[in-house]
């Protein structure tokens, strides 16, 4: 549903359903693990629907190596640059008011292992898995041979991708649990409220930026090596979406 309607994402995130990780559940099977009204939420998408029938993004028309570089000069980028603030917001906040608040520190705590965790991870994409996609989508393209691979088959380093972005995504439902769903606590000092809202600006992206490459990238390097494993004169598969969110 997200793949083919972008505004759903936003819808998706406010009710707190997982649309990166577990997307192939369906959205009754979402709304029942999160004691959510089915219809009341169907009738919410009818709405969105109805107002905003398109993803003005149009992820679905970009090719293998534009959303590569989507992902890596907006998403990639964007962590890199706010994961230190964030960290060291929580470290002064921590000082200051540790003791009156004192989920602070296994969420600071959670978030400074996770954050390093994702930057090891983004590191073997952009070094190893990325360009190696690139090259294969290029071969596929002008009809040249498949490239030199640094593995056996592209299944695995996905695969371990995929087994990261599940364990991030852990992390990031145990950050949101402690945080009480972003609430602000009454009397919060400005400090106490950028960190929370910056901690739930990065949450909402990390889903998108786990999304993207979960549900659209890999499907399609998946597609792409079975092309070649096939032969040229096979099909490439088409790249179809499903209704499941």
């Amino acid at each position: 549903m997200v793949l083919e309607q972008g505004a759903l994402a936003h819808l998706f995130e406010r009710l707190g359903i997982d649309y990166s990780i577990e997307a192939d559940q369906t959205l009754e099977e979402a709304c029942a693990k999160k004691g959510l009204d089915f219809d009341s939420v169907l009738l919410d998408i009818r709405t969105l629907e109805s107002t905003r029938s398109y993803s003005f993004l149009h992820c679905d028309l970009w090719d293998v190596e534009f959303l590569i570089e989507y992902i890596v000069e907006n998403h990639h980028r964007y962590l890199k640059e706010t994961i230190p603030i964030l960290a060291a917001q929580l470290r002064k906040l921590i000082a200051a008011q540790g003791d009156e608040y004192p989920y602070l520190r296994p969420v600071s705590m959670l978030f400074e292992g996770s954050a390093h965790e994702f930057e090891q991870h983004m590191r073997k994409e952009e070094m190893i898995l990325f360009p190696y996609l690139k090259s294969l989508a290029s071969a596929k393209e002008f009809s040249r041979r498949r490239p030199m691979a640094p593995f056996h088959s592209v299944e695995s380093p996905l695969k371990k991708m995929e087994e990261e972005h599940r364990e991030t995504a852990q992390v990031l439902n145990r950050i949101r649990g402690l945080l009480s769903d972003f609430k602000v606590p009454h009397g919060a000092t400005p400090m106490h409220h950028a960190v929370i809202k910056g901690l739930q600006a990065l949450i909402k992206d990390l889903h998108q930026h786990i999304h993207l490459e979960n549900n659209m990238l890999f499907p399609r390097a998946r597609a792409l090596e079975k092309y070649f494993a096939n032969g040229p004169t096979e099909p490439y598969p088409e790249e179809t979406h499903s209704l499941h969110q």
